[in-house]
């Protein structure tokens, strides 16, 4: 991750840190308190309570009080304990399907990850698009952009790190010997970006989708399928990563350099280390390629209006998330040789515990916030504002989700504001969609600091990337992030999801 000059630095940035730990922690209590005393009695008692917890909540994530899984058990004590709702209705949404579907999509991703499958597509990848700087940069960033909608994007991340490094070490050995620094900026900031901008194209490719199309479910009774939010967020991503290329490679840092003789070489050599295909890298393939094809296919399969007479209407039962518990045990049970099974459970020991444990806690939160009258509350105080274009609430709601997620957890802050947004949509008459769907994707559009999410902390740590820099091309990609989120909701997201503007 970021590297620091000398201890001193570390000691103050550790100290820094354990105080913002400690405000957080005594002022999280103060502002619930305060929140539930200044609330009108217009609002019923379990109503304010459900406000206090989130405020708590969203302090402690906020400031990292405690791990932010921990906060995430707070539902869990706070709500039965002070009689908003019985644990059994509590506990319910930490084990929500949609938990299991993110579950199973990161065994899937750590069988790939365990056989160097991702290692092996980014190469040919990289080597298919070409190896001119320009291209080298979409090469990355194409390779990137689609293995983190599998894989988590901080894996991706990690993967193609040192391999930017390697050709970022041929580039050094060019003319003068310094480089191209342009070059080493844009491939940098290109992979760390492209390992956010990718994941908005599935469900399982980032929390704030997955925790979205949960809160659908369990508040407005919309479901969206795998297939479903594929065709609206592929769309988005392909986008997005081109707009992203141009902007580093030929706006803000285009590289000084034309071609990278030898650089073909190098990745080919890479590519030629890591040998044939072994027989664990073909499973995960394979079960990569049929979990791909379910998710997609089975709905449409099972549907009489697509399908008529020849409709396998049984698929109805192959929710997305049996599909993922399927391709988790599948991957268990596939024999990869030397007695080795595809995937095995120290292997799995490597799955984010906590982001589901972060999932649980949110939709326990927005569940209560239904259940308490909280939402339908939130909804009365604006509805004075529905005079207003529908527009500039889809823009609003991305721009406040947007700038809060460069300062904290999107899980944590897509937990916190969508629940919130649903209910004011609720009180504007508008479907609910409308504001919730952009809030979950600018919730993983973190572009501008290191510290807001792993893949911008680990570029930044190569030393090739300063946050100044970072800064300077982030800002550009925020822009671009509001207005393709708010076209993407108008253009597509009545067609796809049914959303009503």
């Amino acid at each position: 991750m970021t590297q620091v000059g000398d201890k001193t630095t570390e000691s103050e940035s550790a100290t820094g840190s354990s105080r913002l730990n400690w405000v957080g922690l005594l002022l999280g209590p103060c502002l619930a308190a305060l929140l539930y005393l200044v609330l009108p009695d217009s609002l019923a008692g379990n109503g304010k309570i459900a406000a206090a917890v989130a405020m708590l909540m969203a302090t402690w994530w906020v400031t990292e009080a405690i791990p932010l899984p921990a906060t995430a058990l707070l539902p869990m004590i706070m709500f039965p304990v002070l009689g908003v709702a019985p644990i059994e209705d509590v506990v319910g949404p930490y084990a929500d399907k949609v938990i299991f579907l993110f579950m199973g999509g990161f065994v899937l991703g750590l069988a790939m990850q365990r056989w160097n499958l991702h290692r092996r597509f980014a190469l040919r990848t990289v080597l298919l698009v070409g190896t001119s700087p320009v291209r080298l940069i979409g090469g990355f960033m194409l390779a990137t952009g689609f293995i983190t909608m599998w894989v988590s994007n901080t894996a991706t991340a990690v993967i193609m790190y040192p391999v930017g490094l390697s050709v970022l070490a041929l580039v050094g050995q060019l003319g003068d010997g310094k480089g191209d620094k342009n070059f080493s900026t844009a491939l940098m900031l290109g992979i760390a970006y492209a390992a956010s901008i990718g994941s908005l194209g599935t469900i399982i490719g980032t929390p704030p989708n997955t925790f979205l199309v949960g809160y659908l479910r369990d508040n407005h009774d919309i479901n969206i399928g795998f297939g479903q939010w594929m065709l609206f967020g592929v769309p988005i991503s392909a986008v997005f990563l081109v707009l992203a290329w141009l902007v580093l490679s030929k706006f803000v840092y285009r590289p000084r350099i034309k071609e990278l003789p030898g650089s073909r070489e190098l990745l080919k050599q890479q590519l030629d280390e890591m040998g044939p295909m072994s027989r664990g890298e073909k499973n995960a393939l394979g079960v990569f390629i049929g979990a791909a094809a379910a998710w997609i296919l089975a709905p449409l399969l099972a549907d009489p209006t697509i399908m008529g007479g020849a409709a396998l209407t049984w698929l109805d039962r192959l929710d997305d998330s049996v599909i993922a518990m399927a391709v988790a045990v599948v991957l268990f049970i596939l024999p990869a040789g030397g007695g080795a099974r595809t995937i095995d459970w120290d292997t799995t020991k490597q799955l984010p515990w906590g982001v589901l444990l972060l999932f649980g806690g949110g939709l326990s939160l927005s569940g209560q916030f239904t259940e308490s009258g909280l939402s339908s509350w939130l909804g009365e105080q604006v509805r004075g504002l529905d005079v207003l274009p529908t527009v500039l609430f889809v823009a609003a709601a991305a721009l406040i989700v947007l700038a809060l997620t460069e300062l904290t957890s999107n899980t944590a802050t897509a937990a916190t504001f969508i629940p919130i947004l649903g209910g004011v949509a609720v009180g504007l008459g508008i479907d609910p969609m409308a504001l919730v769907v952009p809030a979950a994707l600018a919730a993983t559009c973190a572009f501008m600091l290191p510290v807001a999410t792993p893949p911008n902390a680990i570029v930044f740590g190569s030393g090739h990337v300063t946050i100044g820099q970072m800064v300077r091309g982030g800002v550009w990609l925020n822009v671009i992030a509001v207005v393709l989120i708010t076209v993407a909701v108008y253009a597509l997201g009545g067609w796809i999801l049914g959303i009503a503007l």
